[in-house]
């Protein structure tokens, strides 16, 4: 393919002309034209693949992005929820023992930092067996996806 050149004068430095020379030999390219059109579109190819690798890098990044939002907002969903549940038992629980106090004709308390009861420590240690095993029962839970 024989396509129209246009004539171009220029000035170098002795640098860039020992590289016009080395690569002129190592493709063998018979003039110093044909070396300047060949690190011509060497620029532009490279320009090219800097763009690609920029947009892929961009479309990755938004892909990650996207997935990393869509857990946390699974996982915050979880929380809410279990906030909210908790929230709704504390109350039935203020509920019932209001309830139980006025019914006791009960008007005030003894705080547990003065007096705590033993079916108190049997309910708090009860409690924290419930929260190790249904941890544990989540780990293995986990650990099984991972596998999977």
């Amino acid at each position: 393919m024989n396509e129209e050149k246009l004539r171009l004068r220029l000035s170098v430095t002795p640098e860039v002309m020992e590289f016009i020379k080395d690569i002129k030999e190592d493709h063998h390219f018979g003039n110093n034209g044909d070396v300047i059109s060949y690190i011509v579109m060497e620029y532009k190819r490279l320009k090219n693949e800097q763009w690609s690798l920029n947009y892929i890098t961009e479309a990755v990044m938004k892909t990650l992005t996207d997935s990393i939002n869509e857990n946390l907002r699974e996982e915050l969903k979880r929380i809410r929820l279990g906030t909210n549940n908790t929230d709704r038992n504390t109350q039935i629980i203020i509920e019932l023992f209001n309830g139980l106090m006025f019914n006791q004709n009960i008007n005030d308390i003894i705080t547990t930092d003065v007096l705590e009861q033993p079916g108190i420590k049997t309910a708090r240690e009860f409690v924290q067996e419930q929260i190790e095993n249904k941890r544990q029962r989540r780990l293995d839970w986990e650990s099984k996806q991972k596998k999977k």
